[in-house]
């Protein structure tokens, strides 16, 4: 199947309330059991950036678990970071997750330059060049940042998609199965995503492994070859 592009931003009010909402925790959860899985002991102490933050559920999991870290939240989409700054503001985290609205390539306003942890959920399969991502992984990075990308996979049928929408969403709003099917075919295959690290000259630094039947994970130190 070749990949059928969908919008960058996701910035339509219903949309972000839908993935601020609980049916997508499990995903969120399982992006932090591999982050602890990745980066076994890494304590942060600085700053993270997450780059495609959506509505910052993945943040606010950090920030309560890295008390004295900083997590700074980039999207595009002014909904998504108006619920993530609802969420943070109903936690109380509004002193560790901060949010700033910007889209890559162009350059982001940050308060640090650089950082030594970066992370991107789900968000390479929104944009239309995914050297988007890469480049930025050199522009925002620290020499020895440590690095987790998650994101899914394109099956090889659409007919394929619609079977994994339905087994892993069976009774998700119709919304997020519809969204969700959408992103499984704006996704990239492991082949397309390894000539990608090439390109960027990043495959000998980290390492792209599958996560779930449905998602893959790059990760690993810049300084790591």
């Amino acid at each position: 199947m070749k990949r059928i592009l969908e919008p960058e931003l996701m910035n339509d009010p219903e949309q972000a309330a839908a993935y601020a909402g609980p049916d997508l925790n499990n995903a969120y959860w399982l992006f932090m059991q591999f982050f602890h899985k990745y980066f076994p002991g890494l304590t942060p102490d600085d700053a993270i950036l997450d780059l495609g933050c959506g509505p910052a559920a993945i943040p606010l999991l950090l920030a309560r678990h890295f008390r004295t870290c900083e997590i700074h939240c980039v999207d595009g989409a002014a909904q998504m970071l108006a619920q993530g700054k609802k969420a943070a503001q109903r936690e109380q985290l509004e002193h560790q997750v901060h949010f700033f609205q910007g889209t890559l390539p162009n350059k982001l306003l940050l308060p640090r330059d650089r950082y030594g942890i970066v992370i991107s959920n789900s968000f390479l399969h929104h944009l239309a060049d995914p050297m988007t991502l890469w480049n930025a992984i050199h522009e925002y990075c620290l020499p020895n940042a440590a690095i987790l990308i998650i994101d899914l996979l394109r099956p090889t049928t659409e007919t394929e998609a619609q079977l994994l929408v339905d087994k892993y969403m069976p009774n998700g709003p119709p919304l997020l199965r519809h969204d969700m099917l959408l992103s499984l075919c704006a996704a990239f295959t492991l082949d397309e995503i390894t000539t990608q690290l090439q390109q960027a000259n990043l495959a000998a630094k980290l390492t792209l492994s599958m996560a779930t039947t449905f998602q893959f994970a790059v990760y690993g130190h810049l300084n790591e070859s």
